[in-house]
């Protein structure tokens, strides 16, 4: 990959955590995440198959994880816990672009382990 490509990729990844950061701060809870999820799964979406192809293969599977229960709270079905999920998630993907020190297999093991009846 050129230099270019990924100058302009980290960028857009960067505003898409960022946005998701900024819809966060309209929520409270899960249901504040039913009223936003449509717009957080834009992103989450981009993320999944943007980050991976920039060398952050860590940032892209948890955003198709966020992605798919985002999905899942679009389609009327209640996700337990999934504001804080999502929180926990954005913290994680804003670390690791920023090159900060971030636990990747803690939050993997903890949202399979959490959401496994959703994820398969």
């Amino acid at each position: 990959m050129s230099d270019e490509f990924l100058r302009v990729a980290k960028k857009e990844v960067s505003d898409d955590i960022a946005e998701i950061g900024n819809l966060l701060k309209n929520c409270s809870g899960d249901s504040d995440i039913s009223k936003n999820a449509v717009e957080i799964e834009k992103h989450t979406h981009k993320l999944k198959g943007l980050a991976p192809m920039m060398g952050h293969a860590e940032i892209g599977g948890i955003a198709a994880t966020i992605d798919a229960l985002l999905k899942l709270v679009i389609s009327g079905k209640p996700v337990p816990e999934v504001f804080q999920a999502i929180k926990k998630s954005h913290q994680f993907m804003l670390d690791a672009i920023n090159d900060n020190k971030s636990d990747h297999t803690s939050l993997k093991n903890d949202l399979n382990e959490r959401y496994s009846m959703f994820l398969n």
